[in-house]
């Protein structure tokens, strides 16, 4: 069962980090993108427990992949745009805010 676990982990991490390069060309706004990661999460999720993998492992598994797509959200959104001051903890804690508001708005 773990081989099943940390193969659809890291399938759900590529996944996020191809969604996340989709993100950073710029085809996609803010909202498309968190929806798309939670997307991911929830199909992750979904697929480990119709493999009779325990929920709360397949929960942990969930919340990791939310959490790693939030951690990109909040690198990019730390990437100072030329000619500007370079952001500070105060824009990490909006862009987490931002992030996690859209996430609840799924």
């Amino acid at each position: 069962m773990e081989d099943i676990i940390k193969t659809v982990t890291e399938f759900g991490i590529a996944l996020l980090e191809r969604q996340h390069k989709f993100f950073l060309d710029g085809s996609i706004d803010n909202s498309e993108h968190v929806s798309a990661i939670k997307r991911i999460a929830d199909a992750t999720y979904g697929y480990l427990k119709q493999k009779g993998v325990n929920l709360d492992r397949a929960k942990k598994v969930k919340r990791e992949l939310i959490n790693y797509g939030r951690d990109l959200f909040v690198a990019a959104c730390m990437t100072p745009e030329e000619d500007e001051e370079p952001p500070g903890e105060e824009d990490r804690r909006e862009a987490r805010r931002t992030f996690d508001e859209l996430l609840k708005g799924e």
